[in-house]
């Protein structure tokens, strides 16, 4: 955490988002606040890049749950194959409030947006 805090003092002194090292075209005017990969964004970039790579982390999570469950249905263990179903819906519930955070995130700056 102090390491976070120690970034975002660095960062406050005068520079800029740079989200259009990620995106061509995309402009942001904001100050960055935080360093996230390597690159100095803005507050909400740097939620947005945070959520985005969450939502990945789980979805590789889903897909090695996909492969243990084949493996323990063909070796016949349902117990495994259970607790696998289990794990399975809390990686696809954390991928769905993962997505409802990022499309607040988005909406946030919008002119129809809350």
């Amino acid at each position: 955490m102090g390491e976070n805090k120690a970034q975002r003092h660095s960062l406050q002194n005068g520079s800029r988002c740079k989200i259009n090292h990620l995106f061509d075209g995309a402009t942001c005017w904001q100050a960055a606040e935080e360093k996230v990969d390597g690159l100095h964004l803005c507050e909400r970039h740097a939620l947005e890049a945070k959520l985005e790579g969450q939502i990945e982390c789980w979805g590789e999570m889903l897909f090695h749950i996909d492969l243990w469950s084949r493996e323990a249905r063909r070796r016949k263990r349902p117990g495994v194959v259970r607790l696998l179903n289990v794990e399975r819906a809390k990686a696809t519930a954390a991928i769905e409030r993962a997505y409802e955070d990022l499309d607040v995130v988005r909406r946030r700056d919008t002119p129809w947006g809350a």
